[in-house]
């Protein structure tokens, strides 16, 4: 039982001196633990303090750097930087971008005005001798001047010396010149006699060579074939949209065509364009080919529509040349009183035709009618107090339509046989309307008994040889 107890009581003491062994030792391990943590939180404090250091330092610098490139110590990392793009984009743009930056475009200016610098004294310099260059040569003008001056009297003495030497000259020289003037106007005077008399000789023989060459044309006329196909049609409808009022005819760009030209039509069964009647009349708004263009229809019967392979022709536009017209009276299209002659001429040149002759107000033509002339156009008879010139003209030009055999054709039938219709005029009523749009109708137009009346039919084309 003692031995035991004994056993017990050395196992007792044994742990005993074991945990007081395993408590020292942590004891140490905890305490080594505790220097190992403290060494290291002084040596972070010291990092830290460093690193404060270091940043308040850096700080610093930029703020002086900030201050030697000109910024404020306010400004932040974003000003900075878009005032250095700023400035390289305005300073730096000819450097490469590697070389971007201010120092080295202060060296380059530094080098630049130290060129400069040497340019303006080379300047300086050149300057220098230039003005002493100068003043040798106002030096060497004055001598040349004086020089001049000396020489210019001497020349003065002896040109008042010519002068007298010329004067002397003159006289005789004009008394010669006074003989031979008086002999120049015995002759201008037998001259003049002699062409007044070889012009009323030449205006005679001038009349009866026009007599007898209207007389050869008109027996041309007469003999001339009366052929069926002499005057053809000048084209053909291809196409018909009567909904649209629209055609297409087989003429174009290559038969010098162009828009606001206008044709009367005809039936495509007639074979004679001389003596067909009018089914309509179309112009021409648009030239889509060569050979190919299109026109609107401007007039037609509804009992006679116009068709495909009907035929068109004009009086006015002839392919690839122009046709001549001359135009006297008073040219009114909607009897409004106003003068339409710049109108007709338009309408005519649009048609390729051209004016030969007009009247003026005083009478005078302008222009001259000839064998190649198609038609006289007779507009109102001038009747007015103030239209002696115009009467006169339309006189004159109606003799010259005569003998030189040019048909006569009124304004109303010229426009019927073109096809062409003058625009309707649009008035106001009630108080706003003007005096002006509401004229008396003139007298109709009154018309020589020489000029046949006409109807729908075509006029026959002379067989000249301008046509």
């Amino acid at each position: 039982m003692a031995s035991k107890d004994n056993q017990l009581q050395q196992i007792l003491v044994i742990s005993l001196a074991i945990v007081g062994l395993l408590l020292c030792v942590g004891l140490v391990l905890v305490n080594n633990q505790r220097k190992a943590d403290a060494a290291r939180a002084a040596s972070a404090t010291q990092k830290a303090s460093e690193s404060d250091n270091a940043l308040r330092q850096q700080v610093t610098e930029g703020n002086q750097f900030k201050q030697w490139m000109g910024f404020q110590e306010a400004d932040n990392f974003e000003t900075l930087k878009k005032s250095f793009d700023e400035d390289m984009l305005r300073f730096g743009s000819t450097f490469d971008e590697s070389t971007r930056f201010y120092r080295t475009i202060l060296e380059n200016i530094y080098v630049e005005n130290q060129k400069l610098a040497a340019s303006e004294a080379s300047a300086k310099q050149d300057v220098k001798h230039l003005k002493e260059r100068l003043l040798a040569i106002e030096e060497e003008k004055n001598a040349q001047i004086a020089e001049f001056e000396s020489e210019m009297k001497k020349a003065k003495a002896d040109l008042a010396k010519r002068e007298n030497d010329f004067s002397e000259q003159g006289k005789k020289i004009n008394e010669e010149k006074q003989a031979i003037a008086t002999r120049l106007e015995e002759k201008h005077s037998e001259i003049t006699k002699m062409t007044a008399k070889n012009t009323a000789e030449q205006t005679v023989l001038t009349e009866k060579i026009s007599k007898l060459e209207h007389a050869t044309e008109i027996l041309q006329s007469n003999q001339a074939d009366t052929d069926p196909f002499a005057q053809p049609a000048d084209g053909l409808i291809r196409w018909v949209n009567q909904r649209n009022g629209t055609v297409w005819i087989n003429l174009g760009q290559a038969d010098a065509l162009r828009p606001q030209v206008t044709f009367s039509v005809y039936d495509g069964d007639e074979n004679d364009a001389l003596g067909a009647e009018r089914k309509g009349s179309i112009e021409v708004t648009r030239i889509l080919s060569d050979h190919m263009a299109e026109a609107r229809i401007t007039g037609d019967l509804a009992t006679r529509p116009l068709l495909a392979g009907d035929k068109v022709y004009s009086q006015v536009w002839n392919r690839g040349r122009k046709v001549g017209f001359a135009i006297t009276g008073v040219i009114d299209f909607d009897k409004d009183g106003r003068s339409d002659l710049d109108e007709l001429k338009q309408v005519i040149a649009i048609n390729n035709g051209k004016v030969d002759a007009v009247p003026a107000e005083d009478g005078t033509i302008v222009g001259q009618m000839s064998v190649d002339t198609r038609y006289l156009i007779l507009g109102k008879h001038p009747d007015g107090n103030r239209q002696d010139g115009l009467r006169t003209a339309w006189g004159k030009m109606s003799e010259e339509a005569d003998t030189l055999g040019i048909e006569v054709i009124t304004l109303g039938e010229f426009l019927s046989l073109m096809g062409w219709k003058s625009e309707r005029r649009t008035i106001k009523l009630g108080p706003g309307a003007v005096s002006d749009d509401f004229r008396a109708q003139p007298e109709r137009q009154k018309v020589p008994s020489s000029v046949p009346a006409k109807g729908d039919k075509f006029r026959r084309r002379k067989p000249q040889a301008s046509y």
